[in-house]
């Protein structure tokens, strides 16, 4: 049996930087600089994915808060019901999937910047 090693890929500032038994023509980790490993584990450090978790229904309140003038409003962009929109206005839940993607595709620039913007 012919086990292989499995396969790395860092991203550092949004690039890949992959084994390059992967063919994906980067450099294998031995090769990152100290510089780019340090750039990697500063944002890991300011984007705490848990936290986001955590925060993401008052992160969602300031952002319908923000961008809409009503519970009407809000139920009519997002197709919910009005109870979601109260309970999203309010900060008592947080949106799902589909309903982010609404919301960055109305706000391309604001919607991402106020939900998942570190801290």
């Amino acid at each position: 049996m012919n086990a292989q090693a499995p396969s790395v890929v860092i991203y550092v500032n949004g690039a890949s930087c992959a084994d390059p038994g992967t063919g994906g023509g980067g450099q294998s980790v031995g090769e990152l600089s100290a510089h780019q490993l340090v750039e990697a584990t500063q944002l890991r450090r300011r984007f705490d994915p848990h936290k986001v978790h955590r925060q993401f229904p008052e992160r969602w309140q300031r952002y319908i808060r923000s961008q809409y003038r009503s519970l009407a409003h809000v139920c009519q962009v997002f197709d919910v019901s009005e109870k979601t929109a109260r309970n999203w206005w309010n900060g008592t839940t947080g949106a799902v999937g589909g309903h982010v993607a609404v919301a960055v595709q109305e706000h391309p620039v604001e919607a991402p910047r106020m939900l998942f913007a570190a801290e």
